[in-house]
């Protein structure tokens, strides 16, 4: 489903499952693996929680939010988890008719 449906303020974060290359040290290698990174709100702002990061990486808010997720999702093959609460998850409210 398009990102665009999407209804951020009801989901608490985001799970991305992301090709990500393998490195030895200093040296890339040809090969990409799948590599799980977190996206959560922090107050009117999101983050990129990624463990390859030196530091979470602000994101900005829900415009900047929707880019970010477009462009790590475009290399195939991606996933994309949204965690949600039980009752949001279980009306559905999580994605607007469309």
């Amino acid at each position: 489903r398009s990102l665009d449906h999407l209804v951020v303020p009801r989901v608490l974060g985001f799970l991305l499952n992301v090709p990500s290359r393998v490195s030895l040290g200093a040296l890339a290698l040809p090969l990409r693996r799948p590599h799980w990174l977190c996206v959560r709100p922090f107050g009117a702002a999101f983050y990129n929680l990624d463990s390859k990061l030196a530091t979470p990486t602000r994101i900005g808010a829900e415009p900047q939010l929707r880019e970010f997720l477009r462009s790590a999702l475009a290399p195939a093959p991606s996933e994309l988890l949204l965690v949600v609460t039980r009752d949001v998850e279980e009306a559905g409210s999580w994605l607007r008719a469309e």
